[in-house]
């Protein structure tokens, strides 16, 4: 047993050394909402977000550039086909277009409906979506459009095509479809309790799609292995609430959405586990350039990065939003055999009408495995020091992390399971 224990406690003391968290935080020094993020590399890259906000990246993401767009529009998507080549669109109809890798920007105003959604298939193919059941299809490089109405005048808020001819729309309450690169649109998927933000295809097979449910009031995943002929329905994790998808191979998918929730699968959509974000700001988009590094983007100029497919390895600063001195927090005994008391300190001027404490527990891969909500009035208090006791005693032993947020403020700490 005394032999156990030294082992845990050096792989302890290594991950500590050897510390890097599954999401970091990039510098947009911005703060407007940062709407959609897209790379043509593992080095250049754009996000677009309100007020005609627009960044550009070429050391992947280390540093990001303002460009000069002259709008205040907002934009709520941006497309990059090639090196040169950059689309997005926005509000009041707003689409600008750039050859040049975004030295120079061209503008088109072909609506005055609020565009969500921008794909493109190759140079010259692509297609918009927005409201009141709204595409455009361009043939040309967008410097024309066309239009073409939905038969309802409903929302559509994501595009996404698997190839030349084979694409999907998904918006309120429907799933559209084309096999003929958007000169026709089919309904595959109707249910109006349903609200569609993303729609995502590896190939012309295999998708998904992120709703939440009106009725229900929950948050899922529709997949489909059969280029949507069959959407079925999978759990997305705790209060996933998708905004974005993405994949990088059939298997292998992320999806973010409100309230910083982050979450991943491995086996095609089938399963969703949690991931570490380090805030609480809704997070609009994701985007991988392959399985190990991906970026998301958020409210008030949020950039997040990971080299690591979000999974953690390790112990960083990162996890903290907080310094301690605001929210101290430490758990006795560590290491513990089924049970620990969790103790924190809370300053009586950080206090406010709230009087909740957030608890959750994470294991050595950043799964969220255990999350609760305390009232501050339910437990044991002695000079702004709190005490809640956690009962591990269905989980096996190893090495975990704990997190207790309050207010705004969060502090996470190792613990050992030692059974």
């Amino acid at each position: 047993m005394k032999s156990l224990i030294l082992n845990i406690i050096f792989i302890f003391s290594t991950a500590i050394s050897f510390a890097q968290s599954g999401w970091f935080v990039q510098s947009s020094n911005v703060n407007d909402s940062l709407r959609s993020v897209r790379f043509i590399n593992a080095q250049t890259g754009y996000t677009a977000g309100s007020n005609g906000r627009m960044l550009k990246t070429t050391d992947s993401g280390n540093n990001w550039i303002p460009l000069n767009l002259n709008t205040s529009i907002d934009l709520l998507s941006i497309f990059t086909f090639s090196d040169n080549f950059v689309c997005c669109c926005g509000d009041s109809g707003l689409i600008l277009i750039s050859s040049n890798a975004g030295l120079n920007w061209t503008s088109a105003n072909v609506t005055f409906l609020k565009l969500r959604s921008v794909f493109f298939t190759d140079s010259l193919n692509g297609h918009i979506t927005g409201d009141s059941g709204l595409i455009l299809k361009t043939t040309n490089s967008g410097i024309s459009w066309m239009n073409y109405f939905y038969s309802s005048p409903i929302q559509f808020n994501s595009v996404c095509f698997a190839d030349s001819i084979h694409g999907w729309i998904a918006g309120y309450g429907a799933i559209l479809y084309t096999a003929d690169n958007g000169l026709n649109w089919i309904n595959q998927f109707v249910d109006g309790k349903l609200i569609l933000n993303s729609v995502f295809f590896k190939d012309y097979l295999h998708g998904w799609t992120g709703y939440y449910d009106n009725s229900t009031f929950g948050p899922e995943i529709l997949r489909t292995s059969s280029g949507g002929n069959d959407w079925r329905s999978y759990s997305a994790g705790n209060n996933s609430y998708s905004l974005s998808l993405f994949f990088t191979d059939t298997l292998n998918g992320w999806s973010s959405g409100y309230y910083g929730n982050i979450v991943r699968t491995s086996n095609g959509g089938l399963n969703w586990i949690n991931q570490i974000s380090g805030t609480d700001k809704h997070l609009f988009s994701v985007f991988f350039i392959n399985s190990s590094t991906g970026w998301i983007t958020g409210e008030d100029g949020l950039i997040l990065k990971t080299t690591t497919g979000g999974v953690i390895t390790g112990i960083g600063n990162n996890y903290q939003n907080s310094p301690d001195e605001v929210l101290s927090i430490s758990n006795y005994p560590n290491p513990f055999n089924s049970s620990t008391s969790i103790k924190f300190k809370i300053p009586s001027d950080k206090i406010n009408s709230d009087n909740s404490v957030e608890l959750k527990v994470y294991d050595a891969l950043g799964n969220e495995i255990y999350f609760r909500i305390y009232k501050l009035s339910s437990l044991n208090s002695e000079n702004n020091y709190y005490k809640l006791i956690y009962d591990a005693s269905g989980f096996a032993s190893g090495m975990y992390f704990y997190k207790i947020k309050f207010n705004g403020y969060s502090s996470v700490k190792k613990m050992i399971l030692l059974k």
